[in-house]
């Protein structure tokens, strides 16, 4: 079977954070992982009436923010090619396109999405989530989900 593009998913991804106040406490860090893989919500358990917050993120990003995360990738340090891990949370600020909070939570306390002048997130707002430890959960959902997409059967998607 040829390579087709239509098998490449368009869209976004929504993700939950393991912090997320509406995932158990006694969650185990497997059945995190295995959502993370999968972003199958039914193995987080949710605490019912409880409702999570759901990072939004691209699964392709615009060409511009593609070749910024590309470029981010390596850098030459004394004539030789260093790889740079950072890479990883400017894929992140570049794929992420929002958060929806959930209704019941006070205005005050919602986590804004702020864009930044290139069109991923703000550089303020992936301070706060790369403090909070989040970062790369996002990173490795929206990693997963691209590739098992590419991998998916079309005629089953």
């Amino acid at each position: 079977m040829a390579l087709k593009l239509s098998t490449i998913a368009d869209g976004t991804i929504e993700v939950i954070a393991s912090i997320d106040g509406a995932i158990p406490s006694d969650l185990s860090k497997e059945k995190f992982d295995k959502y993370i893989e999968t972003l199958d919500e039914s193995l987080l358990e949710l605490i019912e009436g409880e409702h999570p917050t759901r990072f939004i993120l691209r699964r392709v990003l615009p060409w511009a923010l593609s070749q910024k995360v590309a470029n981010n990738q390596m850098r030459m340090d004394k004539g030789e090619m260093q790889p740079q891990l950072s890479f990883m949370t400017e894929e992140v600020r570049c794929s992420l396109v929002g958060i929806k909070n959930p209704e019941s939570m006070p205005e005050d306390e919602k986590i804004k999405y702020e864009r930044g002048s290139d069109g991923g997130a703000s550089e303020e707002l992936m301070s706060r989530l790369v403090a909070a430890g989040i970062a790369m959960e996002l990173y490795h959902a929206r990693s997963n989900a691209t590739k098992s997409k590419q991998r998916s059967d079309p005629k089953k998607s």
